[in-house]
């Protein structure tokens, strides 16, 4: 088994800010010939990772704003704390020669959940690829 990281570095603004990352994944990918699996993990505790279709974006953004509003913690921002952890900051792809095993017109984002301005945000992925 052949493993591959990198951390990918973008520069993020929120809040409830979607960064379509599928691009960097879909490189590393492209390193394995074989079977594997792409895990792309969101360093800090207030990001998250969501794989969707463009398309639903803003109602998710709704639908979270809704579920777990920015006021009424005792923590400042338990909210983006508390989004991290039910939408998750790690996820796991499925790769086949080469490409991301994920459905048509699906995208891999990385969602900045606090309102932040120019914050330096950092994507570790670790390909574990096996060639036939």
């Amino acid at each position: 088994m052949k493993v591959f990281s990198r951390v990918v570095r973008l520069r993020t603004y929120g809040p409830m800010r979607f960064f379509d990352i599928t691009p960097a994944a879909a490189e590393i990918a492209q390193r394995c010939s074989g079977e594997g699996v792409l895990r792309v993990f969101s360093k800090g505790s207030t990001s998250a990772l969501v794989l969707a279709p463009p398309g639903i974006l803003d109602e998710l953004s709704a639908v979270l704003s809704k579920l777990i509003p920015v006021e009424g913690w005792r923590h400042g921002n338990a909210y983006a704390h508390l989004r991290s952890v039910v939408l998750s900051t790690v996820r796991y792809i499925p790769v086949k020669r080469g490409r991301l095993v994920i459905p048509d017109g699906y995208r891999l984002y990385f969602l900045e959940t606090r309102p932040v301005l120019n914050h330096w945000r950092e994507v570790v992925t670790e390909l574990f690829c096996s060639s036939r």
